[in-house]
């Protein structure tokens, strides 16, 4: 509900306006799906309350899995600005006596806030107790874990591995704690330092700690007396490898109920750089250790590479079924083995789930049918790149699994992570038989992607995005992910900017780091005559544009001028064309390598802020086409780098006035200009600006709403606001529940009023609606163009 002051204001700003409607503040959000979309670290599941799952993301908040609704619940969108650190979950850790309990150890870079969110409640809500060390959930070392875990005899007792200070130690389920002083490792300058804890379930005071610093297994029979390390542990590596090769150190453990310690070790923490893996059983009655490892199986002939392992997993029913999961095994791409027998004998699930092999060289991968990923994740065939040479695009079957579980309460049930998604299988015993499992994708509610582009158009889709690592999008249906997939021709792995043709909205132009680079055609960069559902490269590259990721593209309002600067490079200045990107010419008048946005109603101008000392001002190409630029203003804009936030210091055009623009200035508040940037006025009440947009006006009223990321009066907290007086009065739109850690980006739909797209940094695309409008799911028919407009 919006505070009474705050109404009182928007209710006397808009007396003087002509009539608009009253309306419920109160918005709901709802993804935009894709599906899940980055990486998956690990999966845990409680081990007697059936389908009780939680997936760890890397950036991307901590999941619950919902059974009746099919899909994850997200579960830490409460995370405010201030807070997004602890977007990052670094462990998370469950009470087998009590399903209720949800313990996730939160922090995504060293340097930012760490807590604990402690729920009892499966994470319907949290009481955050702040840490007192630091933690990195997107560091290297995230394919490790658990790190934190629960003493099942002690509940209240809880130990933590730290990256940088050891292990700790909380008697009070994680709202205080205190070093364990006598562990052998009390420090790490390595970044991943104590990786995993696990306490023994039958044997009390039993407890296993793995450390990446000192390569060691050491242990406790006595509570945490006494600690000592695992005697006779492998210390050096049973076959051939590099000069420089790091001892084997302990990356994820469990105790199987066949009484042994399987222990999984590798040359790095991963998911990056792992070369070499062991996976080892430890007989605590006899100290013996043995190496259970299976064969690096040479897939149809094909010599495989060699990588690690990671994910490790076990059948509780049945004593001595353990599955395991390779780690960067590039060549013929990462597998699961499962044994039934303690490690004398393997399954390779890849091998016998690919139905055609291993499509030979340079394709050497196990892939999926067809339909494991139609209709719920079509994106993930990376258009098409992954089998070029097949007749049907597939997706192969993972790399960068850590995450691998069988349900505790349904052990047919088989879930493992990859650095896209998360598989699953409900008959993986059929593989005993040879016999592949039915696979699907078990990620829905997961949207996990890093967003860094959005537009929405004044026709066509309502939605095209462009995210880290898997391209972009045009989102024809919010509801589900989109059925062409990503992007291609070319493929993307990040798409950079986006931008539409104010005055022709099926002409689309987008910057990229490519799949494959090439520059004849320049594969870093695309334009669509179809609103996004088919692409064609520009036939050459503006000079530079093949380093910093693409750097960033614009068009005119008329789909005629194209205007693209390079991502990296300070002589790089802006560079014009006007044949479809088959020549480009540098600007005059810019000095530096900024970015120029278009007017979107008037053809061949384009603005541009720059911050720089000396040449610094908002330039403007006026009526020459792009090609010239000239300063119209230098003050009060010289604020020189003091910009922050992902939209700060980017004009914003107004797609229905020309003339008409915002700019944001990130800690220095918010300028409006309706004389192309002639004149300036600062926006009262805005004193932080970090993201703008421009959406649809309201019904009856000739104004647009205007939609901000930032701080703006009388609330004076980092939030979303809507503004329909041209930026009078500004209400909050969003609430404490949906805060996301903040947005990296906003965007505004022409079409609809009062809705706002929200780019997040690992929490995906949701889209904002007022309450009590039903606008969704928005469906637009694709359609396609034959020509180029110029």
């Amino acid at each position: 509900m919006l505070h009474s002051y705050a109404l009182f204001l928007r209710v006397a700003a808009l007396a003087t306006l002509a009539a608009i409607p009253t309306y419920s503040q109160t918005y709901t959000f709802k993804p935009v799906r894709i599906t899940a979309g980055g990486y998956i670290p690990a999966i845990i599941a409680h081990p007697t309350q059936p389908g009780l799952l939680y997936a760890r993301t890397d950036i991307g908040s901590v999941y619950r899995w919902d059974n009746p609704g099919a899909q994850w619940i997200p579960l830490t969108d409460f995370n405010s600005p201030q807070n997004y650190n602890l977007n990052g979950p670094e462990s998370v850790a469950l009470d087998p006596n009590d399903p209720q309990r949800l313990y996730i150890a939160a922090g995504m870079y060293l340097g930012g806030p760490s807590a604990f969110l402690v729920s009892t409640d499966q994470g319907q809500s949290f009481q955050i107790n702040p840490a007192p060390f630091q933690m990195a959930a997107n560091n290297d070392g995230r394919s490790a874990g658990e790190r934190l875990a629960v003493n099942p005899f002690s509940p209240n007792e809880l130990l933590m591995g730290t990256r940088q200070v050891g292990l700790w130690l909380s008697q009070d389920y994680a709202a205080t704690w205190k070093k364990v002083t006598n562990f052998p490792v009390q420090s790490s300058g390595d970044g991943f330092g104590v990786q995993w804890v696990v306490y023994d379930p039958v044997h009390s005071g039993v407890i296993y700690v793995g450390s990446f610093t000192s390569a060691g297994v050491y242990w406790t029979q006595d509570g945490g007396a006494n600690w000592s390390a695992v005697p006779n542990q492998p210390t050096s590596w049973p076959f051939p490898v590099s000069a420089n090769a790091k001892p084997p150190a302990p990356q994820r453990a469990l105790i199987n109920p066949d009484g042994n310690l399987y222990v999984v070790f590798a040359d790095f923490p991963g998911p990056n750089s792992m070369n070499y893996g062991l996976l080892e059983q430890f007989n605590p009655a006899t100290a013996v250790w043995t190496n259970v490892t299976p064969p690096y199986d040479t897939a149809d002939g094909q010599k495989g590479a060699r990588g690690g392992f990671a994910g490790l997993t076990q059948d509780l029913s049945r004593q001595g079924t353990v599955a395991v999961s390779t780690l960067d095994r590039w060549y013929p791409v990462d597998t699961v083995y499962i044994t039934h027998d303690g490690g004398a004998n393997w399954l390779d699930l890849a091998k016998i789930t690919s139905s055609n092999g291993v499509n030979g060289p340079p394709y050497g991968n196990f892939y999926f049918d067809p339909y494991v990923i139609a209709g719920v994740s079509p994106w993930l065939t990376f258009g098409g790149v992954q089998k070029p040479n097949g007749p049907v695009p597939v997706a192969r079957f993972g790399w960068w699994m850590s995450a691998l579980l069988f349900d505790p309460t349904n052990p047919d049930h088989l879930l493992f992570g990859t650095g896209a998604t998360i598989y699953a299988t409900n008959n993986v015993s059929a593989a005993d038989s040879g016999t592949p499992p039915t696979w699907y994708v078990q990620g829905a509610g997961i949207e996990e992607t890093a967003v860094v582009a959005l537009i929405s158009p004044t026709d066509g889709a309502h939605l095209i995005s462009g995210v880290g690592d898997i391209g972009g999008f045009r989102h024809d249906d919010f509801t589900i992910s989109p059925a062409n997939g990503m992007f291609n021709n070319p493929v993307a792995t990040t798409i950079v900017s986006l931008d539409w043709a104010g005055q022709l909205p099926s002409y689309i132009v987008r910057s990229q780091s490519p799949s494959n680079a090439g520059t004849s055609p320049c594969t870093y960069g695309a334009f669509s005559t179809s609103g996004g559902t088919d692409w064609q490269p520009f036939p050459s590259c503006a000079t530079g544009v093949n380093s910093g990721g693409g750097g960033t593209v614009t068009v005119d309002s008329a789909g005629a001028v194209l205007m693209w600067t390079p991502g990296s490079g300070s002589a790089n200045r802006p560079q014009y064309s006007t044949d479809s990107g088959a020549t480009w010419t540098p600007v005059s008048g810019l000095f530096n390598r900024i970015v120029p946005t278009a007017d979107k109603v008037t053809p061949g101008v384009f603005y541009a802020f720059d911050q720089s000392a000396g040449t610094g001002g908002f330039y403007s190409s006026g009526d020459t086409g792009g090609r010239v630029f000239a300063k119209v203003n230098s003050s009060p804009l010289l604020v020189f780098g003091g910009c922050s936030g992902s939209g700060c210091g980017k004009p914003v055009a107004n797609w229905a006035n020309a003339g008409d623009l915002w700019l944001p200035l990130g800690n220095f508040g918010l300028y409006h200009s309706i004389d192309s940037g002639v004149t300036w006025a600062a926006v009262s009440g805005v004193s932080r600006a970090y993201s703008f947009a421009i959406g649809a006006t309201a019904p009856g009223s000739s104004v647009q709403s205007v939609f901000l990321y930032g701080v703006a009066a009388p609330l004076g907290m980092s939030a979303i606001y809507r503004s329909d007086d041209n930026g009078l009065t500004w209400l909050r739109i969003n609430d404490d529940r949906h805060q996301y850690g903040g947005p990296t980006l906003i965007q505004a739909d022409p079409r609809v009023f009062g809705r706002v797209y929200l780019g997040m940094n690992g929490r995906g695309i949701i889209y904002g609606d007022m309450a009590g409008t039903d606008f969704s799911p928005i469906v637009t028919p694709s359609r396609r163009a034959s020509s180029v407009p110029h």
